[in-house]
């Protein structure tokens, strides 16, 4: 999972499914966060027309093909339906968010990507890696005194 993770922090061209212009939407944030970083942000939300600026996209089937990373800032249940839109993309990899709760990690997308050689990480959140600051020190604490996932830690 560390391989895939680092992609992501290459990649200058990432996808995130589920901003919104809601103030409080954790992909906002990370839209913001990211776009402050250098990234290349493609927001991915049928409700919207622009975040922030930033042309928004109906589906990850609309990403430009250099688009090679999907974020998932959405519910399992539509983390399942944009997996498998994913299907047959140019997207390589996605991250099913992990922050408070559940987020967006479902077990049935999880096999859908492992179905169609995507790659995927869970059970983090993202801003523990593009974040600065605090969130490098949330990363820090859940490598020395919480659980990682098992993948993580054998790559």
């Amino acid at each position: 999972m560390k391989k895939i993770i680092q992609e992501f922090l290459d990649a200058k061209e990432i996808a995130i499914a589920g901003a919104s212009t809601n103030k409080d939407n954790f992909g906002l944030s990370l839209m913001k966060e990211l776009t402050k970083s250098g990234y290349h942000v493609h927001p991915v939300n049928p409700g919207y027309d622009e975040i922030e600026g930033i042309s928004c996209v109906n589906s990850v089937m609309d990403l430009p093909e250099e688009v090679e990373s999907v974020i998932l800032a959405v519910p399992p249940a539509l983390t399942e339906e944009i997996v498998q839109q994913c299907v047959g993309t140019k997207v390589k990899r996605v991250w099913m968010i992990r922050g408070v709760g559940r987020g967006a990690y479902s077990e049935k997308a999880h096999q859908i990507c492992t179905d169609n050689d995507i790659e995927v990480v869970y059970g983090f959140c993202p801003m523990m890696f593009f974040g600065k600051g605090l969130h490098q020190f949330h990363l820090w604490m859940r490598k020395n005194f919480s659980k990682l996932p098992v993948e993580y830690i054998l790559n």
